[in-house]
């Protein structure tokens, strides 16, 4: 095997201990690097046992989504 060899698959196991086995993703929420956050509809929280910022990651874990309807149901479609 050669050392350039030896080389570049040292650097991969070292960049594979760094994310962890989670594969990057924060231990604490589960949020990989690249993720924006959970999905909230209308006060339908099924990560509620999450709190807004990661305690770990110190990123917002939630995005709130909130429909606002005008007028009675059924008008202006």
């Amino acid at each position: 095997m050669s050392r350039g060899n030896l080389s570049s698959r040292l650097e991969r196991v070292e960049a594979f201990a760094r994310s962890g086995p989670s594969g990057g993703r924060c231990q604490a929420c589960g949020l990989r690097p690249q993720d924006k956050g959970y999905i909230v509809l209308c006060g339908n929280d099924p990560q509620a046992h999450l709190p807004e910022v990661c305690p770990k990651c110190a990123r917002a874990t939630k995005i709130h989504i909130h429909f606002v309807y005008e007028g009675e149901e059924g008008e202006g479609a």
